[in-house]
């Protein structure tokens, strides 16, 4: 009975216990919110006419997520990375889109011989 309780550590109240499995790890939340609010001001953009002005807000803050989550992720070894990048470029996805809403009206206005609306 003595050989086992030799080969057991000895623990007393004062020493805190070591265990990887339950220590703190880094999170990168900022990517997943990113991400989120990239999809939802891309999706934004699309709407036909209020949608360029509803997609900026999500879309910039999508972009700043997503460059603080892409330095977050290269401190903690890539966590979330693909998230964050995605977020970022999600994020820019208005502006193309924005020009072509608009390039569309213009194209459109131009071959109607009255303006739009009317």
């Amino acid at each position: 009975m003595s050989d086992q309780q030799s080969s057991l550590p000895s623990l007393s109240a004062d020493e805190p216990v070591a265990d990887d499995v339950d220590a703190p790890r880094g999170t990168n939340r900022l990517a997943s919110a990113a991400l989120y609010l990239g999809i939802a001001g891309a999706a934004l953009s699309l709407i036909p006419v209020a949608g360029p002005f509803l997609c900026w807000l999500p879309a910039l803050l999508a972009v700043i997520f997503g460059f603080l989550s892409l330095r977050t992720s290269r401190n903690l070894g890539g966590l979330r990375h693909t998230e964050a990048l995605w977020g970022t470029l999600l994020g820019f996805a208005p502006i193309p889109i924005t020009a072509l809403w608009l390039a569309f009206g213009v194209a459109l206005g131009a071959i109607t011989d009255r303006p739009i609306g009317h």
